[in-house]
Parts: C-alpha cells; structure tokens; sequence
C-alpha cells in the first residue's frame, strides 16, 4: 500500500495537499505520482481528481486540487491571471544581503532539454520572472542563508535558476549547481510553505500554509516563525 498523501486543506470540491519531496506531481500511467496516490485515496468520494499545478520532483508543500471540472476551470483561471500567492522556504548556498529585495530576470526552456537559463529581455522566447525575497536566517560560518522566496510570476524552475544566477544555488538542486545533500529521494531544499487563493465556491480569500521539515539545526540556521496549518481567511 502507497503512503498516505497529507491533506491539509478540504472544503468538498477541492483539497489542498502536502507533496513530499522526492514524489513526481503527475506521471505516466503506471508510475508512483502525487496524481496517482490521491486517486487511490480519494477514489470513494469523487470520480474527477484535476492537479491544477506542479511541484518539482524533488521540491515538497502545498498543492491545489480540484475535485469538480468547474473547480479546476475558476483555479486554473486564477493561476493564469495571478491571482495566486505562492510562498517557498529555501535554503541557498552562501551569505545573502539581508535587505529585502526583489529579483527580476529573464528566462527562457532551452530546447530539447528540462531545464531553463537566464538569458537577456530580447532574446528569444524569454520570460520575464519576478520575485520578491526576505532573508529569514543566516549561518555564522555564512556557509547558508534561508529565504522566503514570493515568486510573482510562474516560470519554469524560476526559483532555482533565480538563485543559481547569483551564485546562491538552492540546496540539493545540482541541476543549477546546488550542494548536494544526503536524502535518498534527491531532494532540494525548496518548499511551497503557504498558498493563497480564493476561494472557487465562496470568493473568500484563503490561505493554506504547510510547515517545512528542513534539518535547519544541522545547518546552522534558526527555524522562521512558522504560520499555523490551518487555513485562514484574508
């Protein structure tokens, strides 16, 4: 039997979910997913299960899903006008200014390959990705800082390459140059610990946090002020 996924939000037509790092979002029939977990778990409440967005493989934290075709229309309308608030807790490599900031940059998929670059405005197909940053913690031997990363954008591996580019790679992400870590399920050291949206029945304005399990203590860093788990209305 499949491990429990954590649900940490229900409201009937949708959940929010817990994704654990190391876990593909969706995958091919027949392959271990959060997809395929959740339609095993929630097979005797609901024939439609619809993921409404992803996760890295290696990335943990909250994920939306919706349990009715309308549901998924109004979120997925949402994630596309950026009405969607995402938070994400990283630990990076090295020293960051702890004056808050906001990083913009352009990205663009390189062909044929899973990954992306940071590349100029008028290059081809680049994207514009912005982010707004709050330095948490920093290690006394400045080996490693963690961050509250507020993408305001959705680019693919927008944090990762974000980081990367100032030579603050995140943690476990040896795609882009990050220090490798000890876990067996190749994690990085990203997590989406709240999101924010409205809610698709009501309107109402709700978060759902979901708290990290970084090992901050054995890298020298103080753990942030965590928001509660259960959801709340803005």
């Amino acid at each position: 039997m499949v491990d429990q996924i954590r649900i940490l939000y229900d409201s009937g037509s949708m959940v929010a979910v817990e994704k654990p790092s190391g876990l593909l979002t969706q995958a091919a029939e027949g392959i271990d997913s959060l997809e395929y977990r959740l339609r095993q778990q929630l097979d005797s409440r609901t024939d439609y299960l619809a993921i409404v967005h992803r996760l890295d493989r290696g990335v943990s934290g909250a994920v939306l899903v919706a349990l009715s075709k309308r549901v998924a229309r109004l979120l997925s309308d949402q994630f596309a006008t950026q009405k969607v608030q995402k938070n994400y807790l990283a630990v990076v490599s090295g020293r960051v200014d702890p004056a808050p900031t906001t990083w913009v940059d352009y990205l663009r998929k390189l062909p044929d390959q899973p990954q992306g670059e940071v590349c100029s405005e008028g290059d081809a197909n680049a994207k514009r990705a912005e982010t707004n940053v709050e330095v948490l913690a920093v290690a006394q031997d400045h080996h490693c800082s963690l961050l509250r990363l507020m993408p305001m954008t959705g680019r693919m591996h927008q944090l990762r390459l974000q980081s990367a580019h100032r030579r603050h790679p995140i943690f476990g992400d040896q795609l882009y140059g990050g220090e490798k870590i000890n876990d067996e399920n190749e994690r990085v050291l990203l997590h989406s610990e709240s999101i924010t949206f409205h809610h698709p029945r009501t309107g109402v304005r709700t978060m759902v946090a979901c708290p990290h399990d970084f090992p901050l203590a054995g890298l020298g860093l103080a753990s942030p002020d965590r928001d509660a788990s259960e959801p709340k209305r803005l």
